[in-house]
């Protein structure tokens, strides 16, 4: 093995020093093909996706309000904004254009839209356009509906009996063939109307438009796991369930019962697999081993490839209907940071961001770390996203201190005062601007925009993203951190005391990052490839408990290359066929051993004796290393199924 360094075992922080360096590192490729001359498209721009209108490249700079008011539209466009987005869920369901009789046109619509344009005629619009289909349809065709697993659910309708079906099941291929009609006729209805106004579509779908599972209105609040949803075992899934199993085990049977160790199981019987069954776990407490319960890691695999699938039906449309020339917006891929169960996680960020239909994602930054002097990171695997085209927008949705002017503050408010307040949309700008993407900022109360130095300052931040076009865009660095969003199928849910480890990765680790110093992309596991074929001099793999054998390979070609890999949590403890520590310890090149430790993930440090931690039972140096809204241990207990190196310990 050629010279290389392996940081064998990370806790809870990672300093700034082990993240030095400042050569620069050509940041991930993008599509190079030249862009159209006339109408909207994505495109490679200076090293980054960019945005094109006509051939020439725009400043992805939005501002949205649930319905566009005439005095916001004439301030921003005065000050330079000329891109508009609008709608929300609730106008979706209080004003359907599909109706019983089919397309009911979109008056609703029209009439923002229309105002829009007589205050700024030169402005584009990107509409939210819902494929979630209308209440009549779903009482019409209820077997095409969410079916949770939980007798004890609570209804996500508190009008309705326990147990009640919400909304479509996205596995409804009835409902995608009877939802895509309208849908195209109201994307060719918004097409002829605007035309060259009409910069995109915001294909939305699933809870608040943000392609949750369903299970997120039984999650709301401090809701107890056992009384969410656990969905779906509709038919329309359970049929999907069966047709992914047969390509996943390429149609073999005998495959399919030894992977289950089920000598009964079928293609044509394979159901989903109840709440006790993805409650049930089988090492220490915490772990779902894949040679003993295959069959809850496949249904997660294939619930998460469902929405997507749905997703990707209905951008198809809108590509259809537009002879490819309107670009397509999604939320996706962001859910990871939350308490969520992962029923209600986007876990199939791969699959998306490889569809060709998809050319924009959009994701509320961190809720965690808002306030000001916090970093209010972005929520998307950057480098991921670039790597495949895509153009990533941030929602800017960090309320003005206006809103504490008002009887119902949102907690999502940091801002207590006007310099508060143009600071923290100077940081959401400083964060888009300095990584090649978009942003939008959003109004979501009415009038918290209202303040001339608010919107002076949004004039400068246009114009200072007008300059940064004809820049270098490429994020150049040389860390990259690697995470892989289907460990925790194998792993007990966050919403347990099976799990604390899953979102503090992605809280405080995340956070430890951002605050390092040092520029890092973040991957998803399945672009490792690209990875290894970048100058990164440091590879942080923050989640990849679980590794398919083909990764666990490029790991080791990674070592090879003077490199230096920083390892979290049981690195490659899991892989398609069962649990291994023989081949953890081979992924980061330790002894290890199980161990009991006081905090959900800590170590002590061999040079200064000093504990580290990100789940500690007791403040260090007098201050609490707790993340906002997690729930901890009592003192004195410990976290099974966590690893230790066996030096040291």
């Amino acid at each position: 093995m050629n010279r290389h360094t392996i940081i064998r075992w990370a806790a809870a922080l990672l300093t700034a020093s082990a993240l030095g360096g400042t050569s620069p590192n050509p940041g991930p490729s993008t599509t190079t093909s030249l862009p159209p001359t006339t109408g909207w498209c994505v495109a490679e721009l200076n090293g980054a996706p960019g945005l094109y209108r006509d051939g020439k490249p725009v400043a992805p700079l939005l501002f949205w309000q649930w319905e566009l008011l005439d005095e916001d539209v004439r301030a921003l466009n005065g000050a330079g904004i000329d891109l508009f987005a609008t709608f929300g869920s609730f106008g979706h369901y209080s004003h359907p254009y599909w109706l019983p009789d089919g397309f009911g046109g979109m008056a609703y619509q029209t009439d923002i839209l229309d105002r829009v344009l007589a205050c700024a005629p030169g402005a584009a619009l990107l509409p939210r356009l819902f494929y979630t289909a209308p209440d009549w349809w779903t009482s019409a065709h209820p077997g095409e509906c969410v079916a949770y697993t939980n007798p004890n659910v609570l209804s996500p309708n508190p009008a309705a009996a326990a147990g009640s079906i919400p909304r479509i099941s996205y596995a409804s291929t009835a409902f995608r063939r009877a939802g895509g009609a309208t849908y195209r006729a109201a994307v060719d209805f918004l097409y002829r109307r605007y035309g060259r106004n009409l910069l995109g579509i915001h294909v939305s779908g699933g809870p608040w438009s943000e392609h949750f599972a369903w299970d997120a209105l039984t999650q709301m609040g401090t809701t107890p796991l056992a009384r969410a949803g656990f969905s779906d075992a509709s038919a329309p899934m359970t049929t999907r369930f069966r047709a992914f199993l047969r390509t996943r085990y390429g149609n073999d049977a005998a495959r399919l019962r030894t992977a289950w160790q089920d000598p009964a199981v079928t293609f044509g019987t394979a159901a989903v697999p109840p709440m006790e069954d993805r409650l049930r776990l089988d090492v220490d407490g915490v772990w779902r081993d894949p040679a003993r319960s295959r069959r809850v890691p496949d249904y997660f695999a294939c619930m998460n490839a469902a929405t997507v699938e749905t997703l990707d039906h209905f951008a198809g449309i809108v590509k259809d209907v537009s002879n490819g020339a309107l670009p397509t917006l999604a939320f996706y891929g962001y859910t990871q940071d939350e308490r969520w169960a992962v029923e209600c996680d986007h876990r199939a960020v791969a699959q998306a961001y490889r569809s060709p239909r998809l050319d924009m994602f959009s994701a509320p930054h961190t809720y965690h770390r808002r306030s000001p002097g916090e970093d209010g990171a972005m929520r998307c695997y950057l480098a991921s996203a670039a790597l495949h085209g895509k153009l990533f927008v941030d929602e800017g949705d960090d309320m003005t201190h206006l809103e504490q002017l008002k009887p119902r503050p949102d907690g999502r408010c940091a801002a207590t005062n006007l310099f508060e307040s143009v600071n923290l949309l100077y940081r959401e700008f400083g964060n888009t601007v300095t990584h090649g993407v978009g942003l939008w900022y959003m109004d979501l109360t009415r009038d918290t925009f209202r303040h001339p130095a608010l919107v002076e300052a949004v004039g400068r931040m246009r114009r200072a993203a007008d300059l940064a076009l004809a820049r270098d865009r490429a994020h150049r660095s040389e860390v990259a951190v690697v995470s892989n969003v289907e460990s925790e199928f194998y792993m007990g849910y966050r919403r347990t005391e099976a799990n604390n480890v899953g979102e503090l990765l992605y809280l405080q680790q995340m956070g430890a990052f951002h605050r390092a110093g040092a520029p890092f992309d973040w991957y998803l596991v399945e672009d490792l490839d690209a990875v290894r074929a970048r100058n990164y001099k440091v590879v942080v793999f923050l989640d990849c408990q679980y590794l398919t054998e083909g990764q666990r390979h490029t790991v080791d070609a990674l070592k090879a290359q003077n490199r230096t890999l920083v390892f979290f949590h049981a690195p490659g403890y899991v892989s398609e066929t069962g649990l291994s520590r023989a081949r953890m310890e081979a992924v980061c090149g330790v002894k290890m051993k199980p161990g009991t430790v006081r905090g959900v993930c800590s170590a002590v440090d061999a040079a200064t004796g000093r504990e580290w931690g990100c789940g500690l039972t007791r403040p260090i140096d007098g201050v609490e290393d707790r993340p906002r809204g997690v729930r901890h241990r009592a003192p004195g207990t410990a976290q099974r199924g966590l690893f230790l190196p066996a030096e040291g310990r």
